[in-house]
């Protein structure tokens, strides 16, 4: 099992199968990251595989000195569950946050 981020995603492997997402897409002034969606297999869901990847996103925007802004539901429901983990790096989320499936 292991993360890894392609492009403008995290994915997440379970013997080389893929089976979580989460996408992310630079603002337009490239200081904020969209996190637009979380996914994980139906199977695979229960764990902490989704809050492990909406982690990845979020310590690569620490490493890029960024913000996330959570537009997937599952990301903005977490970010304020756990606000002060996230608190470094969150920005408000979108009223119109996309349903988002894990």
């Amino acid at each position: 099992m292991a993360i890894q981020q392609k492009g403008n995603r995290f994915i997440y492997e379970v013997n080389g199968q893929v089976i979580g997402e989460a996408v992310f897409l630079p603002t337009e002034d490239q200081r904020v990251l969209a996190l637009t969606k979380t996914f994980v297999e139906p199977a695979f869901r229960g764990q902490t595989i989704a809050q492990d990847l909406v982690d990845a996103v979020c310590d690569f925007a620490r490493s890029k000195g960024a913000k996330v802004r959570p537009d997937c539901r599952y990301a903005a429901v977490l970010f304020r569950r756990f606000e002060e983990k996230y608190a470094d790096v969150a920005v408000q989320d979108s009223p119109e946050a996309n349903s988002c499936s894990i």
